[in-house]
């Protein structure tokens, strides 16, 4: 059994005031997504700005009340549960997000950052959980003695590690990393990540990693699933994302890697801009920017098909093709 199960989930925002929007139509931001999370595995959740994938991660962990579908979680249906079940439920599920700055708390000391969530849910006394917190800091690489300090003491790569220190207070089964790297420095980057992989197989989690940056995806995931107007276009296996991408934005997403060999680089070419989500295209949703659409993209909705690979294209291209050389940014060599 899949630790995590989501079914045709959806969410859909009332357009309101927004210019031009016609009454009653709605922003379609998660549009009937399906996926699984494997207990210790982590899926990489990718795809340009305002493609629904940070609302996917709030609805998985039912920040959101979702418009339809199903999350199962460890063949538990927590979809619409009552406020007091899921109380009991929210430690087994947490996130890291994507501002280290404004995620924390000015006034509050890193100490009780940190032993918040533990205090709501009384998991020991309070010099027990004062211990917890000096080993939560330890285990991220902080010194103990910072926890009388306050968040503004700290660079953003500090920040970071305290945020990933409180999201681990309860030792969840779930984290969803919401671009926890996105607004670092490159080098910094690289430690966060390989912190997040150590701390993974340490402490046995299971991540959803979401990001823009295909490299880091690719460094730290398992699986990717990559997103395109509030659905999904392609899932596999992170071994195979250089290789074996069959989906024209997938191979796009690629191609705009930055790459040591420019020359090397995958020669896919998209048109234009992602359309308005008020007006989503008919048809495949990328068929306006795609450079192999044919009559049917435009009328008939590709639906996410295959086993292990997964992809929602008619014309889904050969597996034969040029790009697979290191994702720049990142090796799956260790970094340092």
């Amino acid at each position: 059994m899949s630790l995590l199960e989501v079914t045709r989930l959806a969410k859909f925002y009332p357009a309101g005031n927004r210019l031009f929007a016609r009454s009653g139509e709605s922003i379609r931001a998660v549009d009937g997504v399906s996926f699984t999370l494997e207990r210790g595995e982590t899926l990489g959740l990718v795809g340009e700005s305002g493609c629904g994938k940070s609302t996917l991660g709030r609805l998985v962990l039912c920040l959101e009340e979702p418009t339809a579908g199903k999350i199962i979680l460890a063949g538990q249906d927590i979809t619409r549960l009552p406020d007091n079940q899921m109380r009991k439920l929210r430690r087994k599920m947490q996130i890291i997000f994507q501002d280290s700055y404004s995620s924390l708390n000015p006034r509050q000391t890193v100490g009780s950052i940190i032993s918040e969530p533990m205090e709501n849910y009384r998991v020991a006394s309070k010099q027990g959980i004062r211990l917890k917190v000096e080993e939560m800091l330890a285990t991220v690489g902080l010194e103990p003695d910072i926890a009388s300090l306050y968040p503004h003491e700290f660079s953003g790569g500090q920040r970071q590690r305290i945020n990933i220190a409180r999201a681990l207070a309860l030792r969840p089964e779930i984290v969803v990393c919401d671009e926890p790297v996105s607004s670092l420095d490159v080098s910094i980057q690289a430690q966060i990540l390989n912190l997040l992989k150590e701390l993974k197989q340490s402490l046995g989690l299971s991540y959803i990693f979401i990001s823009h940056d295909l490299a880091a995806v690719s460094y730290i995931s398992d699986r990717v699933a990559v997103m395109y107007m509030g659905k999904l276009v392609e899932v596999l296996s992170c071994r195979d994302l250089e290789k074996k991408a069959r989906h024209p934005y997938t191979r796009a997403l690629l191609a705009a890697v930055p790459r040591a060999e420019p020359r090397r680089r995958a020669q896919v070419a998209v048109r234009g801009e992602a359309p308005d989500p008020l007006n989503p295209p008919t048809g495949c949703r990328f068929h306006p920017r795609c450079p192999i659409a044919a009559e049917k993209c435009r009328t008939e909705e590709p639906l996410l098909s295959g086993t292990i690979h997964l992809v929602a294209c008619h014309f889904a291209l050969g597996e034969d093709h040029s790009h697979g050389v290191a994702l720049g940014g990142y090796n799956r060599s260790k970094l340092r």
